[in-house]
Formats: structure tokens, C-alpha cells, sequence
């Protein structure tokens, strides 16, 4: 048979082992949570470099084409080709 002071003090380290599981836990849970924050954040700043990165290139080829077109009207000999804005 447990005494009463044996029954407590199994109660009491029963006590601290729950508590130390709990606090265990919660510091997992909220690691998770800040692992998740950050790879979202990581997300985030990976698609707004890449929409940049793909609005550069569409620049970058509409200039491409348009010079390719003036340089060809030059060529076939189209007048006006080249100009910016018709002169007065």
C-alpha cells in the first residue's frame, strides 16, 4: 500500500511530467508555426522576383521586336520607318 506523502509525491512528479510535455509540445507547435511563416515569406519573395523577372523580359523583347521592325522597314525601304512621331 502508498502512504499519503508517497501517493502526493507520485501525484506531484505525474504533475511535472504532464507540464513538461505540454511545454514540449506547445514549443513544437510554435516552431512549426514560425518555420511555416517564413517559408511563406520565402514564397512570397520568390514570386514577386519572378514576375518581375518576367515583366523585365517582355520589356526586354517588345524593344527587341520593335527595333526589329524598324530596322527591317528600314531595309524594304517604307518611308518614315524609324520616326518616333511624324514631323510638321
Amino acid at each position: 500500500m502508498m502512504s499519503n506523502a508517497s501517493r502526493l509525491l507520485a501525484g506531484l512528479a505525474l504533475l511535472w511530467l504532464m507540464s513538461s510535455a505540454y511545454a514540449t509540445v506547445t514549443e513544437v507547435a510554435q516552431s512549426a508555426a514560425a518555420g511555416a511563416s517564413a517559408v511563406a515569406t520565402k514564397v512570397e519573395r520568390a514570386v514577386k522576383h519572378g514576375v518581375n523577372a518576367g515583366m523585365s523580359g517582355v520589356e526586354r523583347g517588345a524593344k527587341a521586336t520593335g527595333h526589329a521592325v524598324e530596322t527591317a522597314a528600314k531595309k524594304i525601304g517604307i518611308p518614315g520607318a524609324g520616326a518616333s512621331s511624324p514631323k510638321p
